[in-house]
């Protein structure tokens, strides 16, 4: 036993002091945490993307006839948006699955997973609006 001070004690093995602690025990709600920024971030990024695929439609807009590349503005603009919702819900996923009852990593990845089902539905929105601009 290694004494680190008159009152505490710290088991040794072969290996070293063996620290335990509630710190290990229970995991902290950093993917809750990540999940959620992730999901509010999406939305600024589709605002980001939106210029860059209004951009994309100038540049492949039909002279005459039907366009080629119907599918360059809408990846455009899905493209940052989709892989940070993609990233959220899949840690917010993880998080539902491990927790084991109510608490406040829960509701954060139930948070994060309404803002991705949201970002999900403007940007198919506008990317359908974006499709019916090339016609």
């Amino acid at each position: 036993m290694i004494t680190m001070d008159s009152r505490e004690t710290v088991p040794v093995d072969a290996k070293g002091p063996f620290l335990q602690g509630p710190a290990a025990a229970t995991p902290g709600p950093g993917k809750a945490i990540a999940s959620l920024v992730l999901a509010l971030l999406a939305p600024l990024s589709l605002v980001i993307t939106q210029s860059l695929a209004a951009f994309a439609l100038l540049l492949t807009f039909p002279y005459n006839g039907p366009s080629k590349l119907p599918w360059v503005a809408p990846l455009v603009l899905w493209s940052l948006p989709m892989i940070l919702g993609s990233i959220s819900t899949g840690l917010a996923i993880t998080v539902i699955r491990d927790a084991k009852q109510q608490g406040f990593a829960k509701g954060m990845a139930t948070a994060s997973l309404c803002v991705s089902g949201v970002v999900f539905v403007i940007g198919l929105l506008l990317s359908i609006g974006l499709m019916l601009m090339m016609h």
